[in-house]
């Protein structure tokens, strides 16, 4: 019965442990780490598993993204400025909350992502996922938009 109740207590402090939001970055343009746990994806600091590649935009692109983010049912952006842009994302199904940053670099035309689940040890690849939803919407534009940010997610984690 003890090690029953250690082992609850354990897995609630996993669960738990990861529930705030990232730092949002410095002057110097750098988005934080991922953490130990694969459920996160970061193209800037992402090594492994855990890296994905900057999504490519211009300048009109990346507005347009900002745009159609905020119109979104499932996102809530937190912070946004000319370059960056800081959301809560709901998963549809459990309504888990995972954050996502965007780093929008005009110079190289390079948009660096970090998405990553509050709860949870793994996150089934859903921001992996989310973040190709976000490449293909700025590819496609807005034809893409009626696919609803996150209806590619898994049904749950």
């Amino acid at each position: 019965m003890k090690v029953d109740q250690i082992c609850i207590c354990m897995i609630a402090i996993l669960l738990v442990g990861c529930t705030s939001a990232p730092e949002t970055p410095d002057g110097g343009g750098v988005l934080p780490k991922c953490g130990a746990l694969p459920n996160c994806v970061n193209s800037q600091t992402g090594i492994g598993r855990i890296a994905i590649a900057p999504l490519q935009a211009t300048v009109e692109q990346w507005q347009e993204l900002k745009q159609w983010l905020g119109k979104q049912d499932n996102w809530t952006i937190q912070v946004e400025a000319a370059d960056f842009l800081q959301a809560v994302v709901k998963t549809p199904l459990m309504q888990f909350r995972d954050d996502v940053q965007l780093l929008y670099n005009p110079n190289t035309g390079l948009i660096q992502v970090r998405s990553s689940s509050r709860l949870g040890i793994s996150d089934m690849g859903t921001n992996r996922r989310r973040v190709e939803s976000l490449r293909a919407h700025i590819v496609d534009g807005p034809a893409v938009s009626g696919l609803d940010l996150l209806q590619i997610q898994p049904k749950s984690r």
